[in-house]
């Protein structure tokens, strides 16, 4: 292992006495498996392969990717974590910048408009979007049903209670 590849779940092997463990930062925070259950609507996709894609985006989709539009000239790479690897490889052939931020930041589906409203004052029609959800800087988009946002990693605890707390103020 070299650089930094221990951060990308994709790319981490073990290595004389390290070990990569996938673990979502989420977990601890949701608990009891009870609690997350009984919180329908809501998923846990921290262990999204996540690459943050620079520079020239038209004609980037990719197979087994979802692509997020941030700003014009940049996006959020949503794909199976399996997949990482092979899609910074095919991004830096087209000359792309990438950069694997799949261990940088959580991530969340809600169902629910009424839900999403208690965690936001981003316009809801005018998604994808970076603003606050729950306090806490996020992108969030719309995803068939629901919403879907990733926020930095380090904010989880947080995120997951705030977001319980709005379900059960809704039951």
């Amino acid at each position: 292992m070299s650089g930094l590849e221990f951060l990308s779940p994709g790319l981490a092997r073990a290595d004389s006495d390290f070990a990569p463990v996938e673990r979502s930062p989420l977990e601890r925070a949701l608990g009891e498996a009870a609690r997350w259950e009984s919180a329908r609507g809501i998923r846990d996709l921290s262990s999204t392969g996540k690459l943050e894609v620079g520079g020239g985006l038209d004609g980037i989709g990719l197979e087994d990717a979802a692509v997020v539009r941030i700003t014009p000239d940049r996006a959020l790479l949503l794909c199976p974590p399996e997949d990482v690897g092979r899609h910074i490889e095919q991004l830096r052939a087209r000359e792309r910048s990438v950069v694997d931020v799949t261990s940088a930041l959580a991530g969340m589906e809600v169902t629910g408009e009424r839900l999403l409203r208690r965690l936001t004052d981003l316009d809801l029609d005018a998604l994808p979007a970076t603003g606050m959800v729950a306090r806490v800087p996020a992108t969030l988009f719309r995803h068939e049903a629901g919403f879907r946002f990733f926020f930095p990693q380090e904010y989880a605890d947080y995120v997951a209670d705030v977001v319980l707390d709005a379900l059960a103020g809704l039951a």
